[in-house]
This record gives structure tokens, sequence and C-alpha cells, in this order.
């Protein structure tokens, strides 16, 4: 009995992941290099966070073994969601919502395959207008992340997470029809 004890104690140490589901990681201690997302020189699985200077959380990342996978949730100051947004193996691919303040939605879109050239085509796009914030059905487009310099950046599975904060929608014509 001590013996088959031993051996599934060992089998358990052997077969247990070095980052568990439940690991939370600052963004200021990752690395994120060649597409992964790195802890300690290990691929991480678990969560990336941060909080805003008031100990409210900023953001949650999901990552599945050095790529985001799962739902990306960032906050407001007050605690309110910003965004949520949906990766499969650090592919944005599925619901992306973006909020007001208050909780009304700003935009809300499917995101699908990747376009030709760069970007992802988005699908079932509704942008909020007026003071009411009422959502417009508005014609298919493609995401392209922007940075600092306005300079379209390559698809979401190459570039870190935090350089998709800037993004514009764009319809086949090339007509910009929201910006972030």
């Amino acid at each position: 009995m001590r013996i088959l004890l031993t051996q599934l104690i060992a089998l358990a140490v052997l077969f247990s992941p070095v980052n568990s589901s439940s690991d939370k990681v600052l963004i200021s201690e990752v690395e994120f290099a060649n597409g992964l997302y790195k802890f300690d020189d290990r691929l991480i699985t678990g969560e990336i966070i941060d909080y805003y200077e008031n100990e409210t959380l900023k953001f949650r990342y999901r990552v599945l073994e050095g790529r985001l996978h799962g739902l990306a949730t960032e906050f407001f100051s007050n605690g309110s969601v910003k965004s949520e947004r949906n990766y499969t193996f650090s592919k944005l691919f599925g619901s992306f919502k973006e909020y007001y303040e208050n909780g009304d939605i700003k935009v809300q879109f499917q995101v699908g395959l990747n376009a030709y050239g760069s970007g992802e085509k988005v699908t079932n796009l509704e942008v909020a207008s007026g003071s009411k914030h009422k959502l417009k059905s508005k014609e298919d487009a493609v995401i392209y992340f922007i940075d600092s310099q306005d300079k379209t950046l390559e698809t979401s599975e190459n570039i870190s997470i935090l350089s998709q904060s800037k993004y514009k929608l764009m319809n086949k014509k090339g007509k910009t029809i929201f910006e972030n």
C-alpha cells in the first residue's frame, strides 16, 4: 500500500504542470518575444494582469502555453469593463466588445479569419452613435492595429496585446468606419 501511495504521489508531481492554470503574473514581469509570453524563461499558462495606482484591476488576459487564449478583459479605473475580446492561440477570434465607462456598448463585432496582407476580417459590426449610444449596423470591415506613429501593424497573433489597444476598422473601399 505504501509503495502504491508513493508511486501515485510521484506520478502526480511528474505530470503536474510547471505553471498551474491559476498562475497570475504582473505584466511588468512578462517578456513577449516571437509571439510568446514568458515569465522566468518559461511559457506562461494562467493570467497576465495589471493594476491601476488605486489598486483596481486594469486588465486580465488569459494565456495558455505562452499564447493568448480565451477571454481578455480590460477595465476602467472605476472597475467597470472597458473591453472584452476573445483569443484562440494568440489569434483575435470571436466576440469583441468595447464599452463606454457607463457600461453602454461603444462597438461590437465578430472577428474571423486573417485578411490578405494584414488585419483580420470583421463581421456583424455595430457602432454606437448619438448621445444615447444607439447601436447601428455597419458593413463588414477589416480591423487594423496601429502603433503610436499610426503605422499599421501585423495581425493580432504577431504583436503584443499591449500594442492592440489602438485600432481602426476599415471597409472594402479603405474608408475608416471606426477608430479607437
